[in-house]
């Protein structure tokens, strides 16, 4: 395999992985980039997305929803990991943890209670119930 510009072949030598460095930011108003802090470090996408940036880059690319499996597929180790496994700490950009649960008060259904977790969050179900394959409802 070869990759573009701005991908690496990624270590099974089967697929390439994205390296691209631009900026995380935190929120997005109306599609808008917004960043909460005044820290300009650039990082991959990856690295954004998988520890609670909302969108990435130059042209304000969305990250995928926790739970998803787009989200699921670029964070396969889980929040607080890169693509390729680097990170289980915050990154210097990250300043404060959002609460998804306050965020988005339907997550993991009438049936289930929502944790949040730095960069994440996990859904309790009550006794009876189990999550669905998506992994945020009960």
């Amino acid at each position: 395999c070869t990759c573009p510009s701005g991908y690496a072949l990624r270590e099974d030598r089967r697929m390439c992985r994205d390296t691209r460095q631009g900026f995380c930011f935190t929120e997005v108003l109306q599609t808008m980039c917004q960043m909460s802090s005044t820290n300009r470090n650039l990082v991959t996408k990856s690295e954004c997305c998988c520890n609670s940036g909302r969108s990435w880059g130059p042209q304000c690319e969305l990250c995928p929803l926790p739970g998803t499996a787009h989200y699921k597929k670029m964070c396969p180790h889980g929040p607080g990991y890169s693509t390729d496994g680097r990170g289980g700490h915050k990154p210097p950009w990250c300043f404060s943890d959002n609460n998804e649960c306050t965020a988005q008060p339907s997550l993991c259904g009438a049936k289930g209670q929502c944790l949040n977790t730095p960069g994440s969050y996990n859904c309790e179900c009550q006794k009876g119930f189990s999550l669905d394959s998506s992994g945020v409802n009960c």
